[in-house]
């Protein structure tokens, strides 16, 4: 995955910022959510393994937001 230009666009915009390389078990999260904006303010260094849970925890959160919507309207309609 890493070879991908875009990929790399992001990860070198990081480093520069950082003044450093990533480390291999470092991935870039974009504060906006917008994989295409590379500003360095938008850019941090995050573990893989925490930023894949952070994601997770969100898109959990959001299904069950939906599952509840869902269940409040069949309940309206009966």
């Amino acid at each position: 995955m890493r070879d991908r230009p875009s990929d790399t666009a992001h990860r070198r915009a990081l480093e520069r910022k950082l003044g450093r390389a990533l480390l291999p078990a470092e991935v870039v999260h974009h504060a906006n959510e917008d994989k295409a904006d590379n500003t360095p303010i938008n850019l941090n260094a995050k573990a893989r393994n925490v930023h894949s849970s952070e994601h997770n925890r969100r898109r959990g959160l959001s299904k069950l937001r939906a599952s509840l919507r869902m269940e409040r309207e069949r309940k309206r309609l009966y």
